[in-house]
């Protein structure tokens, strides 16, 4: 609900709107005779977060989803920013047809043939420079870390995600329009 100054209220039907971390959250917490319930749905991301409690009058399912919620969406580590730089950079390449390809793999360069550069250009490159480029998300997956970003460009959302060797080089690169 917004106000009149246009201020949300964090609160509409009978649910708490807002963001955790960057992320849009919408969540209902209760409480009856002997447990008390957390429920937090975040729908960008596919996911939700659902803490009961045996006990009466305490904030421990808030403060339990809470905390994982911020180990769900742990996003950051020491290379983060370099690593998004990277990523927005070969995007850029990718709007152009072109790729540095010491960052990649044989396998990833493999990959990257003339038709598949054509097409990375051809379908991104009309879109213009992206306005946004934030990483949204990171796990580590067989060995590699998983990176994934969020990218805004022309007012639609694209999502991009790597796997990153532990050399640093890219195993993968990926864009899909976010779902």
């Amino acid at each position: 609900m917004l106000l009149k100054n246009g201020v949300s209220s964090g609160y509409g039907l009978g649910v708490e709107v807002g963001q955790v971390g960057g992320h849009r959250m919408i969540s209902h917490s209760g409480e009856v005779s002997g447990f008390t319930a957390e429920n937090m749905v975040f729908p960008d991301d596919s996911a939700a977060i659902v803490v009961l409690t045996n006990q009466d009058a305490a904030p421990a399912s808030g403060a339990i989803a809470q905390q994982v919620s911020r180990v769900l969406f742990t996003t950051e580590d020491a290379m983060t920013a370099e690593r998004t730089a990277r990523a927005r950079s070969i995007f850029e390449g990718l709007q152009k047809g072109t790729v540095d390809r010491s960052v990649f793999t044989p396998d990833a360069n493999a990959y990257f043939s003339a038709a598949a550069m054509q097409d990375f250009a051809t379908g991104l490159g009309p879109l213009g420079a992206p306005t946004g480029f934030v990483q949204i998300g990171q796990t580590n997956r067989g060995g590699m870390i998983e990176r994934v970003y969020r990218v805004t460009v022309q007012g639609r959302v694209l999502r991009v995600w790597t796997y990153e060797m532990p050399n640093g080089q890219l195993e993968q690169y990926q864009v899909a329009p976010a779902s």
